[in-house]
């Protein structure tokens, strides 16, 4: 039997473990499972190498901006999960990742401006562009079905500072209007009651700004925001290579990202979590721990050269030498990583 879509991957487990009345939470264990595969650090801890991860190539993206004079902070794409790399292509040079404790314990009053030699990960923002000003705000569906039957919820702070959620319930494609003036400088999160038959528009009122656009399947957007410093000074083109999360199986006929000569990993994982449910504690024990070695096996295979061990080495450890990595060109002075 194949297993590629969620029906057949279901339809499997529920066979092999003879539970026939628990499709949804069959579902649900598959999507916990596609999860766990995204980031299997877990798989290794059953062999004492704990903490150890990794960023599956099939999860490889990338993505070019342009940046604003005088504008520190950048929403990256909503699919970005852990960022790779960050280079700006102008005058081509990779920046560099600074921590906040760093880079303010050196540059207390970060202002200076030119080309940008290093990020910071400031925030998970809700909008992918933030309100312009303290204002109301519009939502509007791109299908006539999706109507009383669905709501949106924004949730902010108001003008004095009181957290706030505001319900709005869809009316197709008229637009419906909100009554709450939301704070143009605090976080706001928008999310919507099930999955529409349309895409969802978030809009500025006053200005008519899209904010954020929800498909028909996300739930709540999430966006994570960068800040340059320098803070750029003109126009740069930014180069961004990321890793996006596996994604969820929400119909039936929806496929994995992974390769499907993986498949049989996600059936062990979920057939584990059935035999968890049904308390069969001996059948759980070793799919579990076949599961766990599936897991990685599909890293070792994912790693370009198979015999590769990836460690962390200094280009001065041949020589015998120590000493520290430094940020002396950012004005940041020696931070700690030793070889």
């Amino acid at each position: 039997m194949s297993l590629r879509t969620r029906y057949e991957i279901r339809e499997d487990v529920s066979t092999t473990c003879r539970e026939t009345q628990i499709d949804t939470n069959i579902e649900d264990w598959i999507n916990v499972t596609l999860q766990e595969i995204n980031d299997p650090a877990w798989a290794y801890g059953q062999i004492g190498l704990r903490g150890y991860n990794h960023l599956w190539s099939f999860n490889r993206r990338k993505h070019t901006f342009s940046t604003t004079a005088t504008i520190e902070e950048y929403s990256l794409p909503r699919d970005v999960d852990k960022i790779g790399l960050i280079r700006q292509t102008t005058t081509p040079a990779k920046l560099l990742y600074v921590p906040d404790e760093i880079f303010y314990e050196f540059i207390p009053d970060p202002t200076a401006t030119g080309s940008p030699k290093c990020y910071r990960i400031w925030s998970i923002e809700g909008l992918s562009t933030s309100l312009a000003e303290d204002d109301t705000i519009d939502v509007v569906s791109s299908s006539a079905s999706d109507s009383t039957s669905f709501t949106v919820t924004v949730s902010g702070y108001d003008t004095n500072g009181t957290k706030v959620s505001e319900e709005y319930t869809l009316n197709g494609t008229s637009t419906v209007s909100g009554a709450t003036t939301f704070d143009a400088r605090k976080p706001i999160r928008v999310s919507k009651s099930g999955d529409t038959t349309g895409s969802i528009t978030v809009t500025e009122n006053s200005a008519g700004a899209t904010l954020v656009v929800l498909g028909p399947e996300e739930r709540s957007p999430r966006f994570k925001v960068v800040g340059l410093y320098p803070i750029p000074s003109s126009s740069i083109t930014i180069y961004l290579e990321y890793f996006t999360r596996i994604k969820m199986l929400a119909n039936d006929a929806d496929t994995s990202d992974l390769d499907e000569k993986w498949m049989w990993v996600v059936r062990l994982g979920t057939m584990a979590k059935v035999y968890q449910y049904q308390g069969k504690e001996s059948l759980y024990n070793s799919t579990q721990g076949s599961y766990a070695a599936g897991v990685r096996s599909m890293v070792k295979a994912d790693i370009q050269i198979p015999d590769y061990i990836p460690v962390l080495r200094s280009q001065m450890y041949s020589l015998g030498r120590s000493g520290v990595v430094t940020y002396s060109d950012l004005g940041l002075g020696s931070y700690g990583l030793s070889y």
